[in-house]
């Protein structure tokens, strides 16, 4: 379970441009929900994301993932709470171009501080599972957008986390590609992993199970 109790995000804290960019902010979201975070840009949809990616820290209040606080960590443990807890999908899919989809798939488990046997059988079998194992060994600079994001997927999952955090995952794609993603998405929901999709679009909301909107640093509804 993930838990957000009272997070306060403040930017330049005690400076001039201080910034206070979530207040106070509450919310659960059980194992195995697939949830829409939504809201207008500038909102704080970007900023409760990297909160819950461990990418960002945060002043007040507690988050926790499975019982565990995750606050004034070593940056060693955020590491590997990222690596073997969640898998992240970015509008701009943020892979290494030069490198195969197989390579770029390949990159968590290389990181990983488990022993892992066998991790071009994993990232061939994620790749598998996302429907493009046939281009294991193709430069990402020769694919299409939606062949991108699917790399960006595969990846994401290749350590078998329990939490998918998607960052306008469609926001790039035409509408057939986007169709496509989001069924990609249902179905790793359907295998029991924990999905949370930021979106200003109402068709990708509409497809989760539950909608958390977010304006001006504050859950709404």
């Amino acid at each position: 379970m993930i838990k957000l109790d009272k997070i306060v995000k403040i930017y330049n804290p005690q400076i001039a441009n201080e910034f206070e960019a979530l207040h106070g902010v509450s919310a659960e979201i059980k194992d195995g929900e697939m949830v829409a975070v939504i809201g207008k840009s500038g909102a704080g949809k970007s900023t409760l994301l990297h909160i819950l990616a461990c990418i960002d820290s945060y002043q007040e209040g507690e988050y926790t993932i499975d019982g565990t606080l995750v606050k004034n960590l070593s940056e060693k443990q955020y590491a590997i709470i990222r690596n073997e807890k969640i898998g992240m999908v970015m509008q701009d899919f943020a892979l290494v171009e030069d490198f195969t989809a197989l390579e770029n798939v390949m990159i968590p488990l290389n990181f990983s501080k488990k022993k892992i046997s066998d991790k071009k059988g994993k990232a061939l079998a994620a790749l598998r599972s996302v429907g493009i194992e046939e281009l294991a060994k193709k430069p990402c600079n020769k694919l299409s957008g939606g062949q991108k994001q699917r790399v960006a997927i595969a990846r994401a999952i290749v350590n078998e986390p329990s939490m998918i955090l998607a960052d306008e995952p469609t926001g790039a794609l035409d509408s057939r590609t986007s169709a496509e993603i989001m069924e990609l998405f249902r179905t790793l929901n359907e295998t029991g992993r924990t999905v949370i999709i930021v979106t200003h679009d109402p068709k990708v909301a509409e497809q989760c199970g539950r909608v958390i909107e977010i304006s001006d640093g504050r859950i709404v509804s």
